[in-house]
């Protein structure tokens, strides 16, 4: 090192002695930091002054950062990421390779933080040790930590940071307390309330760290004691000598910086919050305390919602008159004029009347009347309570409000109370964003009363697992975290450490109980949707003065923007005390850039990243707001990002008010039904409603089942959501064997936009009805824009018939055929290659998700449009079955799966499907072992028929959940999906590929009776209902001309039009709610309805047929 920086060195640490001095301790400077130090040097260095050896280990940091994968998945990203800091990759390189030394060297003075951590650890400072003090801090109850003397020792080696944050608000409160006139209080106690708040804040900063290094020294073999307890013990002790918490320090620097910053923002927080009080004492008094006086303050709980602003948060207090009141950091503007419309609406004569809060609004922060939750002593106050709750939602879809999830709602009696009004009038984002991605289901989400946050809905559910509900209406009892989540194992031991494992969420307190017993919110729906209608009605006859003289109230009121999801600022936060990334601050950096990992389908969030940034490094929840007329955003800390949105709140809410009607009302009650399909277990058989079939008065005319169909297109043209050039729908959706979800739909046939293309475009085809034909064009084309946006497929798309690019292909064939436009074979042909990449990734192998599906779906296109290419594929997707069939005990194979254990029987997930599909591709590729490997799913699936019961039997196993159980006894369904219906299908499709005869006409008539006498009276769908087995008899009679089937065909169909007429359409999900999809909603009913009256030129879908016509390209 030269003489001149020998010197800079010196003069930059002449205010710290000793150890402070070291250059480690940079390490806590973040990259903006540094890149501002740098760029502020007269003369900065290149990569020439980096060694080779720090070369070589900056260019490994720099090649880690460029593959997290939010920053790696788009071409340019990088980059992107560089420019937004006004970085380029060789100073980043720089930064990253130059030693600790030389970034002190260019620090002109030491930062605030390192100064004042080396104050806390002087000598002159006091003992580093004081049991006493110790016990006082950490006396109440440690979050993530059982109670006990091991968990107060987590505290002890920071001791002296505490001391000196004790210190400094001691002086503070002392001061306050001395010029206070109308507000008197003890410092000295109030100091120890405040202090109860500091495990708390520290605890989840320090233990991972903490923790890691009793693994280091029990492995070196560091530690003494008899037991696993005391060695513990001793760790502890010794990492509480002061030079012992100097090393950990020194090691983990940017933990060393939060603590210190932490405990410096609990200060000004804690001095500001008495300040405020005491300067407020008398209008809070006045406003709250009408009767009696409030006593002593005996309770402070800081931080009973997130940080934000520098760590601010809401506060509660107590005091020991009973009195409680909640302190916010925010505007409550609009707080104050939401209770203002609820007493108009009162005034309105709206029943039961709604309860106000009692506010009171200072400007920048606020006082609040708190909220004790009770029960309800009967029936007639839940119910009241659910009306209310309907009423909430209605105006909360007014004002465009969300984020209405459980933790903002509290059951106070009867009456639902919202505790957290800052979302309210959400401005427009520029709608062309989601314009692009042809996605107007999500818009529609965006813009219904799902948003607001009250309505059930499921997160993080999947194939593996049930998700969970916390929304307004939700969070009920026994609900698992639906990831792991670390928990602690071994607390108070030399074993202790940090496990991932699945724990039981705590229950809120949005859900009314009768008598201190958990009710089931469903038993009350029709309250929330006639508290809803009630409400909608009332805005809607009352929208003039609404709009004229309430709504420009809110005009400058200040309201939150959730541009991301809380729970992803969370996770990050959570991430980012990982031991890993307290080492030197460019880690955490690194980490932080996670936040790119949504830019590339909604970019307007890349101008949020350096707030974003700047909040999470202080440990705060990142916070936007406007106002509500404003298209302005504002950052936490006042940043202005002109015109932001697209359109204010307070237009949007306007807009909403004005569209109010009768038909909107229609909608949003569907949104309501169809969403508490979400809190059900859907394999319980209560959980549908069935059909009331009667015999006919009337035969299935030709006119009839047309108008039929045609009404099933017009509503799906009702419910429509149009987006410029694109269409889609809400449905209701399987995500999992036992949950369903109010989505929108996905591209696939089963319950996706395809299936709905599919209809639309026979439809037309069969009516000339051109509109049908149009609706099903537009379909198409936001499937097309959805597959070129994708670029890629991600794992999660699978390649079946049903759910993946399967259904595209066969979607594609039957468009092309119909329309005579061999383009879209084309089209088919180039996800062949895709399908391909993902064959090795299937798991099901089964018809819906798996490569038997995807051979039906490529045989299809090789019969429209042969190639050598596409049969490549299928014969492929066989082997793919080959290779992963398993032998069965009983004989013959079959193909269990991670989620099934047991190989299945059935058209769907079985056997049948497989074994069909095998066969065909036997036929067209002359392959014989693939005929081989369909006669040995037969023999098992054969061991699985019940002659008893004439069906085969269910063997599906229900997913772990909690407190659920696996049913008990034998199960059998008579469906498309699972039974005897989907198997005589089966046989009927190979009755022309095997030599069997016999014996599958047996299993045949064994199906079929089954399906004539059990198989009706369950619900119209394709997949499991009376549509679906009467579609299998069609396919009998037309196979089987000289059996009797044919005879039932049109007293069937007669009894089915009689029951839509009367009973509506029932669809194959919970409680039957009207869903667009193919197999399990409405388009799967009309598409029945259009076999049934044209099957010759209608082929089956659920035999995955090809078209009954098409034109092959020229060669």
């Amino acid at each position: 090192m030269s003489e001149t920086t020998s010197e800079t060195i010196t003069a930059s640490v002449s205010y710290l002695q000793g150890r402070w001095q070291e250059a480690d301790w940079y390490r806590a400077l973040t990259l903006n930091e540094r890149l501002a130090l740098l760029r502020t040097t007269p003369f900065p260095p290149t990569l020439d002054a980096l060694e080779a050896e720090a070369l070589a280990r900056a260019q490994q940091r720099l090649q880690r950062w460029k593959e997290l994968p939010a920053l790696s998945e788009e071409e340019g990203r990088f980059a992107a990421r560089l420019a937004l800091d006004g970085l380029d990759e060789e100073e980043l390189l720089l930064l990253l390779g130059e030693p600790a030394e030389v970034l002190r060297a260019r620090c002109p003075t030491p930062p605030t933080w390192l100064l004042a951590l080396s104050e806390a650890f002087s000598p002159t400072a006091g003992p580093h040790d004081n049991g006493e003090e110790a016990e006082t801090v950490c006396s109440s109850p440690l979050p993530g930590l059982e109670e006990g003397s091991h968990t107060r020792s987590f505290l002890h080696p920071f001791l002296p940071l505490i001391r000196r944050a004790r210190r400094k608000l001691a002086a503070g409160l002392r001061e306050l307390a001395r010029r206070s006139l109308s507000f008197s209080f003890d410092a000295e106690r109030v100091l120890d309330l405040l202090a109860r708040n500091i495990p708390g804040l520290l605890l989840p900063s320090i233990s991972r760290a903490i923790v890691l290094e009793l693994h280091v020294a029990r492995v070196q073999g560091r530690l003494q004691g008899a037991t696993s307890e005391e060695r513990f013990q001793y760790f502890l002790e010794q990492l509480s000598e002061r030079e012992a918490t100097l090393d950990f320090l020194q090691e983990y620097v940017v933990l060393a910086r939060l603590v210190t910053e932490t405990l410096e923002r609990w200060v000004c927080r804690s001095l500001e919050l008495l300040e405020r009080l005491t300067d407020d004492w008398p209008l809070i008094c006045a406003t709250f305390l009408t009767n009696g006086e409030a006593g002593s303050l005996c309770e402070i709980h800081q931080g009973a919602g997130d940080l934000h602003r520098n760590g601010q948060s809401v506060i509660l207090l107590r005091w020991d008159s009973g009195f409680r009141l909640v302190y916010k950091p925010r505007s409550l503007a609009i707080d104050r004029h939401f209770q203002e419309l609820l007493a108009w609406m009162n005034e309105r004569g709206f029943s039961p009347p709604l309860r106000t809060l009692t506010v009171l609004d200072r400007g920048h922060y606020g006082w609040v009347e708190f909220v004790q939750a009770r029960h309800c002593s009967s029936r007639e106050e839940i119910e009241r309570f659910y009306l209310r709750q309907g009423a909430y939602l209605a105006l909360l879809y007014a004002l465009e409000a969300s984020d209405f999830h459980a933790e903002n709602i509290i059951a106070a009696g009867e009456y639902p109370m919202l505790i957290d009004l800052e979302t309210l009038f959400l401005p427009q984002i520029n709608p062309e964003v989601l314009q692009a991605q042809g996605a107007p289901g999500l818009e529609a989400i965006g813009h219904s009363v799902l948003r607001v946050g009250l309505l059930p809905q499921r997160l993080w559910s999947n194939q593996e697992g049930e998700g969970i509900d916390m929304s307004g209406l939700g969070g009920q009892p026994g609900q698992l975290s639906p990831r792991p989540v670390p928990t602690w194992k071994g607390t108070g031991t030399d074993e202790m450490r940090l496990t991932n494992e699945r724990v039981e969420l705590p229950v809120k307190e949005n859900r009314p109980r009768l008598n201190d017993q958990d009710i089931n919110v469903l038993d009350y729906s029709q309250c929330i949707i006639e508290g809803f209608t009630r409400a909608y009605r009332l805005l809607m006859a009352q929208r003039s003065e609404l709009l004229e003289t309430y709504l420009p109230r809110f005009a400058d009121a200040e309201v939150r923007c959730v541009l991301r999801p809380t729970r992803i600022y969370t996770q990050l936060l959570v991430d980012s005390l990982h031991p890993n990334v307290l080492r030197d601050a460019l880690d955490r950096d690194r980490l932080f850039d996670r936040l790119w990992a949504t830019t590339e389908r909604l970019p307007y969030l890349v101008p949020l990243i350096p707030a974003e940034r700047r909040d999470l490094w202080r440990g705060d929840v990142p916070v936007f707001t406007t106002t509500a007329a404003s298209t302005d955003l504002f950052t936490s800390e006042g940043e202005r990002l002109s015109a932001f949105f697209s359109e204010p709140g307070l237009d949007v809410v306007r807009r909403r008010l004005a569209e109010l009607s009768e038909l909107d009302l229609e909608k949003q009650l569907w949104i309501i039904r169809a969403s508490f399909t979400s809190m059900i277990d859907a394999t319980t058989p209560q959980s549908y409603t069935r059909l009331e079939l009667h015999p006919a008065r009337t035969s299935p005319t030709l006119e009839r089942l047309l108008a039929a169909a045609s009404a099933i297109g017009n509503r799906l043209r009702q419910f429509a959501l149009y987006q410029g050039e694109y269409v889609g729908w809400l449905g209701v959706t399987p995500v999992n064997d036992r949950e369903w979800h109010l989505l929108p739909a996905d591209g696939d046939l089963y319950n996706g936009l395809a299936g709905i293309a599919l209809f639309l475009a026979y439809l037309g085809h069969l009516t000339g009805e051109q509109r049908h034909t149009e609706l099903a064009r537009m379909a198409l084309r936001t499937i097309q824009q959805q597959i070129m946006r994708r670029k890629y497929f991600p794992r999660a798309y699978g390649i079946g018939a049903f759910n993946g690019l399967g259904s595209l292909i066969y979607l594609f064939c039957h468009l092309g055929a119909l329309w005579r436009e061999p383009a879209l074979y084309r089209q088919a042909e180039e996800l062949v290659p895709s399908l391909l990449a993902k064959v090795e990734q299937d798991q099901v192998y089964d018809v819906i998700g798996g490569a038997a599906g995807a051979i039906a779906a490529l045989l299809c296109l090789q019969r429209v449009s042969p190639s050598p290419e596409t049969l490549a594929a299928a014969v492929r997707c066989g082997e793919h079955l080959l290779s992963h069939a398993q032998p069965q005990a009983q004989g013959g194979c079959g193909w269990p799966t991670t989620r099934q254990p047991v190989a299945l029987a059935g058209f769907a997930h079985g056997n049948a499907g497989i074994a069909l599909y095998l066969m065909q591709l036997a036929q067209v590729s002359g392959e014989t072992r693939f005929a081989e490997m369909a006669r040995a799913a037969l023999a098992y699936e054969r061991t699985l028929f019940s002659p008893s019961r004439q069906n085969w039997l269910d063997l599906r196993q229900r997913p772990p959940s909690s407190g659920a159980s696996q049913p008990v006894g034998e199960k059998y369904m008579v469906a498309w999906c699972h039974g005897a219906p989907g198997v005589a299908l089966s046989r009927l499709a190979l009755l022309s590929l095997l030599d069997d005869q016999e014996r599958l006409t047996e299993e045949i008539k064994a199906g079929l009776r089954t399906t004539l006498t059990q198989g009706f009276g369950l619900n119209h769908s394709l997949c499991h209902g009376d549509l679906g087995n009467l579609d299998i008899l069609i396919t009998a009679a037309r196979l089987l001309p000289g059996e009797t089937f044919a005879e039932h065909i049109p007293r069937i169909a007669a009894a089915l039009l009689e029951n839509m007429e009367h009973q509506g359409w029932v669809c194959g999900v919970p409680f039957g709610v009207e869903t667009p999809g193919l197999m399990t909603g409405l388009a799967g009913a009309g598409f029945a309805l259009l076999r049934l009256a044209s099957p010759e030129r209608v082929p089956s879908v659920l035999l995955l047929s090809p078209p009954a016509e098409h034109s092959t390209p020229a060669a």
